[in-house]
């Protein structure tokens, strides 16, 4: 007897499996990126940090110069507000707390945004919790 299929609906598609590397693939975009270089066949732009820009087949091959990682210092004051904003407190609240004027306080967070190159109290937050000088200091339990 010859098992008919069973009628019913169509079963689910199984989830894609995970790709493998194709090392043999990656090895000729390899081959022929160098091969672009020794000839000079790819594009830059100093301006932007574009190192190398060229396509491969369906590759695109770009690299890019990062940027060192600006170390910042803020005095001994802009810390003390930086960290006080970090736990919530309000500029009201700073001012009371370390007897300056909302003005001031604003001013301190005007030079602490440009120094980090932020433009909101959340993103110099964020900015601080990356940098490890300081992120002790808003999180002390928290150590990495």
């Amino acid at each position: 007897m010859d098992p008919s299929p069973t009628s019913g609906p169509p079963a689910a598609p199984s989830p894609r499996a995970p790709l493998a590397p194709d090392t043999d693939r990656l090895a000729d975009v390899v081959a022929d990126l160098a091969d672009a270089v020794e000839s000079g066949d790819f594009h830059t732009d100093v301006r932007e940090g574009v190192l190398l820009d060229v396509t491969i087949g369906r590759v695109r091959c770009l690299m890019i110069e990062q940027e060192p990682a600006l170390r910042v210092t803020l005095s001994p004051r802009e810390r003390q507000v930086a960290l006080m904003v970090a736990h919530g407190r309000t500029n009201q609240a700073i001012a009371t707390s370390l007897d300056i004027s909302v003005w001031t306080v604003s001013t301190h967070l005007r030079r602490i945004f440009a120094k980090l190159a932020v433009s909101s109290r959340a993103e110099m937050v964020a900015r601080l919790v990356s940098e490890h000088d300081y992120a002790p200091l808003l999180a002390p339990g928290d150590e990495h």
